[in-house]
């Protein structure tokens, strides 16, 4: 297997690494963007304190939080289209998981099914992969906390309402400073039937896409088996870690997953800090979620590690509004994340192995000269 033995002995890039880890680009920050997108958190986190039940906020927040990178993904010529997409089958999925959480066989055919999307949506190109890993995450999220129909459709319903109400107050904000919900200038951009006709074409068949969707497949099912027979505390992590770093190409992995664990590591550290020095009760925890959610748009252009560490930092205090201390969110987070990113490098040497071996058995004879 040259690929196993090249991929394992093969020099990371240190210095390149390093420089690119932490890297920091302000120019491609979109202020009005992320602005526009800090809004809905605040009136779900105010909304379910007001209430008595931060645990309802912290559901609806997490749908506005993450429907709200959408805003920074182009998908289709209509701008809001990929907030719309995500928040459509996050509902959906949401709802999946929550009710088939007590269910073995239903959960691991919904997460084989999460898995292979998100697999196979890396041949639609950045913004279907974006889109269907939303899903994936909101189901995986909603699997950890099983319930009967009713309480399944409730935690869809907060999903939905997080999104909804982030699409209007983007979509607001974009209307004020004059951006037009339709992307004019020439980009590439396709319809939505055509990416995903291109994801089908190219799923057919012995490709390198099938295969691809069907290791991530594999693997959100394995990942899924774990943290449902271990005791790993927010284990959900560990298939949502492996599905967003394993990538087709393996050096991506690579990076992906070095970049992500000092990442998290970075973001626990600076969450543990704020936590010590602040003690924050449920409104300064609500106030904390904001601010790093802002920071989290922001870094989105800048160095992944950078990105990974604001985004930790504000989950580890938006999950603490459920009553976990901070200190062991970021516990939870560092060690699902390390195992996610290590099983996602295996599956992407088997993968790459995979693909090696396929490609050398459909290769064309040699045609002799004689």
């Amino acid at each position: 297997m040259p690929s196993v033995h090249r991929l394992l002995r093969a020099r990371i890039p240190v210095r390149r690494y390093s420089q690119e880890m932490f890297a920091f680009r302000r120019g491609d920050i979109r202020p009005e963007t992320v602005i526009a997108c800090m809004p809905a958190m605040a009136i779900c986190l105010a909304a379910g304190i007001a209430i008595g039940r931060p645990d309802f906020g912290l559901v609806a927040a997490s749908g506005a939080f993450s429907v709200g990178f959408g805003a920074f993904q182009r998908f289709t010529a209509v701008r809001a289209a990929p907030m719309f997409f995500a928040m459509v089958g996050m509902t959906v999925a949401a709802w999946l998981g929550s009710f088939s959480g007590s269910y073995m066989p239903l959960m691991l055919l919904f997460a084989a099914v999460a898995g292979a999307l998100c697999g196979g949506a890396n041949a639609a190109g950045p913004a279907a992969w974006w889109i269907t890993l939303q899903w994936a995450i909101a189901f995986f999220v909603a699997d950890a906390y099983p319930s009967d129909m009713a309480g399944a459709l409730g935690r869809a319903g907060l999903i939905f309402g997080g999104g909804v109400l982030q699409i209007a107050l983007v979509t607001t904000g974009w209307a004020l400073v004059g951006k037009s919900a339709i992307i004019r200038e020439h980009d590439g951009t396709e319809r939505w039937q055509d990416l995903f006709a291109v994801m089908g074409h190219r799923l057919t068949g012995g490709s390198d896409t099938a295969r691809i969707a069907i290791g991530t497949a594999l693997l959100a099912v394995l990942t899924t088996v774990m943290t449902k027979t271990a005791t790993i505390p927010n284990g959900y992590w560990i298939p949502v870690t492996a599905l967003i770093v394993l990538k087709p190409q393996s050096d991506k992995t690579v990076e992906r997953a070095v970049f992500r664990i000092c990442g998290t590591v970075a973001g626990a550290g600076i969450a543990t800090l704020i936590a010590a020095l602040l003690r924050p009760d449920e409104g300064m925890l609500a106030v904390l979620v904001v601010a790093l959610a802002g920071v989290a748009y922001s870094m989105q252009r800048s160095g992944y590690a950078a990105f990974v560490a604001s985004v930790t930092a504000c989950v580890a205090f938006l999950v603490s509004l459920a009553g976990l201390p901070e200190v062991e969110v970021v516990k939870h987070r560092i060690v699902a994340t390390v195992i996610g990113g290590l099983l996602a490098l295996v599956a992407g040497i088997c993968i790459e192995a995979w693909n090696r071996r396929s490609r050398g058995r459909a290769a064309p004879p040699p045609v002799s000269e004689n």
